[in-house]
């Protein structure tokens, strides 16, 4: 897999793996932080935090800006990917268990392979169309039999947030020729925090949950913030500037994995049959996406000009 790569592409290559690493353990610090912090106001102080560190090393860097006719788009990344595809998934955590909503989305190497293909005309092997479809039987089986502490809520703000994050992935990929990752990541950070803190407080009014701070938080907080948000997202957009997205997607398995063992170690989280048989197809068909034997087509269908927006 990394034969005849540089260090620098070897680390390019390793750099997906690690941002689903984080992610995955994010998960299972989100649920503790959650239990004494609504899910909004988590996203808000993520974002605020990670967007004003990011931006402002990218302003002393001295690094190019956003232009007038680029703004849109980051308005797009940033509502969509940053604010409603982060808030889903925090909702979902919170409305399920820290494995089941990171297994959902695991999904992702379908949606992100399908959006590249329509979107920047990727190739697709026979083998990923294959691997493609184990991960969707795996999400079935799963969804069938969840497990315990599983709502509906929670499956349909795991699909939100895994549909609109991979459509954002792709426009995330398209912007980073023009931009740096640390300005695309920072600029839309902050600007997505500004609509999760009121969100967040209209949340907090119609549930009545409250914010209960304590020194407890403050160490997950840092590791959410700071590691898990400003420094995974960075590795993701640098990856997805730099390589395929689908072979950056195709690590999104190890996710899981992650989530699942701290869930059960440190939050007592049970794993049904179901549940394991899901992982196990899902984690399988990464195997097979990294088998040696390439049989391509690139495929461009009709409709592949309506995603050029």
């Amino acid at each position: 897999m990394f034969r005849n790569l540089t260090d620098n592409q070897k680390l390019v290559r390793l750099m997906p793996l690690a941002v689903m690493i984080l992610w995955g353990s994010m998960y299972v610090a989100n649920r503790v932080i959650m239990q004494s912090m609504p899910a909004l106001i988590l996203l808000f102080i993520r974002f605020s935090v990670s967007g004003a560190l990011l931006f402002g090393f990218a302003k002393c860097k001295g690094l190019k800006m956003f232009r007038k006719e680029d703004l849109g788009e980051l308005l797009i990344i940033s509502f969509a990917g940053y604010f409603v595809c982060e808030g889903s998934l925090l909702l979902a955590t919170q409305y399920s268990s820290a494995g089941y909503a990171s297994l959902l989305n695991a999904l992702s190497p379908i949606t992100i392979s399908v959006f590249a293909v329509f979107m920047l005309g990727e190739k697709l092997a026979h083998k990923e169309i294959f691997s493609l479809l184990l991960a969707v039987a795996g999400a079935f089986v799963i969804i069938g039999n969840p497990g315990d502490g599983v709502t509906l809520a929670g499956t349909l703000f795991s699909l939100i947030s895994l549909v609109f994050w991979s459509y954002v992935t792709i426009r995330i990929k398209k912007l980073s020729a023009k931009y740096d990752p640390i300005v695309i990541t920072g600029s839309a950070m902050a600007i997505a925090s500004l609509p999760a803190l009121p969100a967040g407080l209209i949340y907090m009014h119609v549930t009545g949950e409250t914010v209960r701070f304590s020194a407890g938080l403050v160490l997950p907080l840092i590791y959410v913030c700071l590691i898990c948000t400003a420094l995974a997202h960075l590795l993701w957009n640098t990856a997805m500037s730099k390589g395929a997205a689908t072979g950056c997607a195709a690590f999104y398995p190890f996710q899981p994995l992650t989530s699942m063992a701290l869930g059960i170690v440190l939050l007592g989280e049970r794993c049904s049959r179901s549940f394991l048989a899901g992982a196990m197809l899902i984690l399988l068909s990464i195997m097979v996406r990294q088998a040696r034997f390439h049989f391509s087509f690139r495929f461009k269908p009709a409709v592949y000009g309506l995603f050029h927006m």
